[in-house]
C-alpha cells in the first residue's frame, strides 16, 4: 500500500531539517531499502538503517546514536529475548510495544510504528495496541488505484476531521492538490448508470463518481448484488425501495455498483446518487453529466437533509457542476444564483427529474 514508502520519505524530509532518524526494518534487507530510497531520489546522512536484531538491539543502537526519530517497520516484527519463545503471539507484540513506548518516554523521542491490517481493515494484534499510543493513523487504498489517503482514527494533539490525500507513482509519493479532478477526469458525461456525489472525507469534500450496471439476470430467482466501494446492505434496501416505490422489478435484474478510483463511500448521503445510477441504468437514461446528487433515502421513498451541505457545494461548483438535486427540505439556497436546484422531495420526483 506504501506505508514503507512514506515514512522512508518522511525520515528524510526529517533528516533534512538536522534531525537524526533510526529506521529499523525487520521485513526488508538493507539493499532493498537502498534500492528503493535511490529509485525516490532520497539521500541523508542523517538516516540510521538497522534491519537485523531484537528489541534489546534497537534500544542499544538508541543509546548510541541518540536519535529524534525512531522508525519501526513493522512493529509484529520486533521481537525481544525475553518473549523469544513466545515469538510473534498477541503477548509478545503487547510486551514489544510497551517496552518500545517507555523506551520513548524515557528518552524523549519520536517513535513511529508501523503496522499491519487485517481483511476487516482493523490493526492487526490486540486492540490495546490502539490505546497505547498517542495517535493512531491509517494509510489506505485500494490496489487498483494509485490514490492513497491518510486518516487519523486517534489523536491526542489534534483534531481526527483531516484527511492527506496522495497519488503513487514511480517517484513515490506525491501530495494531491486538486484530488476531485483526479477522482472524475475520466469520467463518460454521456452514459447511464453514473452519479457524480460529493463524498466527505474528513472535513475535506471529493467529487466521485458512483457507476451501476443493471442487466438482465441469467440466474432466474437469484440475482446478484454485488457493490465495491459501497455497503452491500445498504444498496439492497435501496433496490427494494426503488422496486417498492417506482415498480420497477429489479428482482429479474443483477446490479453491480461501483465506486470509482477505489474510494469507499459510507455515508448515507450518497442514497440519492446511487438511486439515480441504477435508474439510469435500468431505463437507459443518460443523466445530465452537471449534476451532482445529495440525499438520504428514508424506507418511506422520502428524500432526507444531509449534512455539510455548503461544502459539498462550493467543492462541486469550483470542479463546474451547475445543477444540484437537493433533498427539499434543503432546497433554498438565496446565495447561490448561479446554479440550478432541482428540489427532490421523494423517490417519485427523481424518476420524475431523470425523464426530462
Amino acid at each position: 500500500m506504501g506505508k514503507s514508502t512514506l515514512l522512508l520519505e518522511v525520515s528524510t524530509v526529517l533528516a533534512q531539517k538536522s534531525r537524526k532518524v533510526l529506521y529499523y526494518s525487520g521485513e526488508e534487507s538493507a539493499l532493498q531499502i537502498k534500492l528503493r530510497a535511490d529509485r525516490l531520489g532520497l539521500r541523508s546522512d542523517n538516516v540510521f538503517l538497522f534491519t537485523r536484531g531484537t528489541l534489546e538491539d534497537l534500544k542499544s543502537h538508541v543509546r548510541e546514536i541518540l536519535p529524534d526519530f525512531l522508525i519501526i517497520d513493522s512493529i509484529q516484527t520486533l521481537t525481544s529475548r525475553k518473549t523469544a519463545h513466545m515469538s510473534g503471539s498477541v503477548a509478545s507484540l503487547r510486551y514489544v510495544t510497551a517496552e518500545v513506548i517507555e523506551l520513548a518516554k524515557r528518552s524523549g523521542i519520536t517513535v513511529f510504528l508501523i503496522g499491519h491490517i487485517t481483511k476487516e481493515g482493523q490493526l492487526a494484534g490486540p486492540k490495546t495496541l490502539e490505546h497505547m499510543v498517542d495517535a493512531v493513523l491509517y494509510f489506505q487504498g485500494e490496489t487498483q488505484t494509485d490514490i492513497r489517503l491518510l486518516r487519523a482514527e486517534k489523536n491526542r494533539f489534534g483534531p481526527l476531521n483531516e484527511v492527506g490525500i496522495f497519488q503513487m507513482s514511480e517517484k513515490g509519493l506525491t501530495s494531491v492538490n486538486d484530488p476531485s479532478l483526479v477522482l472524475i477526469q475520466n469520467r463518460r458525461s454521456q452514459a447511464p448508470g453514473t452519479a457524480i456525489f460529493p463524498a466527505m472525507n474528513g472535513m475535506r469534500p471529493l467529487l466521485t463518481e458512483i457507476q451501476a450496471l443493471v442487466s438482465e439476470s441469467p440466474f432466474a430467482g437469484n440475482p446478484r448484488r454485488i457493490a465495491i466501494g459501497f455497503d452491500n446492505y445498504r444498496l439492497s434496501m435501496l433496490i427494494s425501495i426503488i422496486e417498492k416505490k417506482l415498480k420497477l422489478p429489479f428482482y429479474k435484474s443483477d446490479v453491480f455498483l461501483n465506486i470509482t478510483g477505489g474510494m469507499v463511500i459510507r455515508e448515507p448521503a450518497a442514497d440519492l446518487a446511487v438511486c439515480q445510477a441504477l435508474v439510469s441504468s435500468y431505463r437507459n437514461i443518460i443523466p445530465r453529466p452537471d449534476s451532482v446528487l445529495l440525499g438520504e433515502v428514508g424506507l418511506t421513498g422520502e428524500i432526507r437533509p444531509i449534512s455539510f451541505l455548503e461544502t459539498r457545494l462550493k467543492e462541486a461548483i469550483r470542479q463546474g457542476f451547475s445543477t444540484m438535486c437537493l433533498p427539499a427540505a434543503q432546497g433554498t439556497l438565496p446565495n447561490y444564483h448561479d446554479i440550478s436546484v432541482i428540489s427532490i422531495g421523494s423517490i417519485h420526483d427523481l424518476l420524475d427529474y431523470l425523464k426530462k
